[in-house]
C-alpha cells in the first residue's frame, strides 16, 4: 500500500483552517478582555484568575468558573454582566451560563535542556511559518499548545 506524500508546510497553512483558527483565537482574546473589563467595572477583579469565557453561542455567554462558590457570585451579577457584554457589541446576549470546572493542580514537568545543534540554512518562508506556529501556540492552552510547539520544532530542524 502506497503511503501519501507528506504535505508541504505551505499547504498546511495556506488553507482556510489556519485562518478560521486565527479568527477564533482573536475573538477569544476579545471575549477575555471584555470579561476583564466587566469584572473590573463590577469590582469582581479577584475572580478573574478563576473565571474565563468559554464561548458565546445562541445568545448565551458561557463562562467557566473553578468552584461552585465563585459560580454563585458570578450568577448574582448575571444581569450586569449581560448588560456589559451587550454594550460592548458582542452580539445579542440574553443568558449567562456558568460551568463549574475545578482546576487540577498538577506539577508542571521541568523543561528538558536542549542539546546544542548546528544551525541549518532554513528558507525565509519556513522561518515565518515557524514564527506563526509559535505565536499561535502562545495563545492556546494545553494540549494544543504543546502540539503546535512540537510542529514548529519539527520544521525548525528541517
Amino acid at each position: 500500500m502506497a503511503r501519501k506524500r507528506p504535505r508541504d508546510i505551505q499547504q498546511l497553512f495556506g488553507g482556510q483552517r489556519l485562518q478560521r483558527f486565527t479568527d477564533f483565537t482573536e475573538q477569544y482574546q476579545r471575549w477575555q478582555q471584555q470579561l476583564q473589563q466587566c469584572f473590573v467595572a463590577l469590582q469582581l477583579s479577584p475572580l478573574l484568575a478563576h473565571c474565563k469565557v468559554v464561548s458565546v453561542r445562541a445568545h448565551t455567554l458561557v463562562l467557566e468558573a473553578s468552584s461552585a462558590a465563585l459560580a454563585s457570585r458570578i450568577k448574582l451579577q448575571q444581569s450586569r454582566i449581560i448588560t456589559h457584554f451587550q454594550d460592548e457589541s458582542t452580539g445579542h446576549i440574553s443568558r449567562l451560563e456558568v460551568q463549574v470546572r475545578p482546576k487540577i493542580h498538577t506539577p508542571s514537568p521541568q523543561p528538558a535542556e536542549k542539546s546544542a545543534q548546528p544551525t541549518q540554512n532554513v528558507e525565509k518562508n519556513d522561518d515565518d511559518t515557524v514564527a506563526k506556529l509559535r505565536q499561535q501556540a502562545a495563545l492556546c492552552e494545553e494540549p494544543l499548545r504543546s502540539q503546535l510547539l512540537a510542529l514548529a520544532a519539527k520544521y525548525e530542524k528541517n
